[in-house]
């Protein structure tokens, strides 16, 4: 059995968290809820006796796809100062815990995990990507799957190359031809007007 590397999208599954569960908080008035939530997440994958796992983060400041793209992301709201206050104590935790953390200038989450996917098939490891980002289905292959957080904390969904064809129709490579006529509304890069999943899917 090949070894697998677990990849986890930080600030993905810190949202997911947030917005899932209800106010929760410390004696002293914390908030609690996202670490609460990602950390359940979190020993629940390692429950699945991965041999490496990792947290990436999107880095501070503009990206490169903000420099090739003014309007990247633009109009999306702040992150919620209750939020905020939970990331420094996430990546204490996560130090004590062993678990590797890794942040790169310029790049997003997805992007590490993409660097990811692509070394784990050089060196013969099976790669678990877990984010919300549904970009990152273009990843899948024989070696690579992408656990999608749908709704809660606990719904999930696996998908590797047999789901890409029997929900989208489509390849991994084949996603990013979707994606690209679709646009995306979450980052406010725009696609084809008038052109959604459907309608894409057939003109591919």
């Amino acid at each position: 059995m090949q070894k697998q590397l677990i990849a986890i999208d930080g600030y993905s599954l810190m949202y997911r968290a947030y917005y899932a569960l209800p106010d929760m908080t410390a004696r002293d008035g914390t908030p609690t809820g996202a670490l609460y939530g990602f950390l359940t997440m979190l020993l629940t994958l390692a429950a699945r006796d991965p041999a490496y796992m990792l947290v990436a983060f999107d880095s501070h400041g503009p990206t490169f796809r903000h420099e090739r793209y003014d309007a990247y992301k633009a109009g999306r709201k702040p992150m919620p100062d209750d939020l905020r206050t939970q990331l420094p104590v996430l990546k204490e935790l996560l130090t004590k815990m062993g678990v590797t953390m890794c942040e790169v200038k310029g790049l997003e989450a997805d992007d590490i995990l993409g660097s990811i996917a692509a070394s784990c098939e050089k060196e013969g490891l099976n790669a678990l990507l877990v984010t919300g980002d549904r970009d990152a289905l273009q990843l899948v292959s024989d070696t690579t799957r992408v656990l999608l957080t749908k709704r809660g904390i606990s719904e999930t969904v696996e998908a590797d190359p047999a789901y890409l064809m029997e929900t989208y129709g489509r390849t991994p490579v084949g996603m990013v031809d979707l994606k690209a006529l679709m646009g995306d509304s979450s980052d406010n890069v725009p696609g084809a007007p008038g052109i959604g999943l459907k309608t894409a899917a057939l003109l591919i």
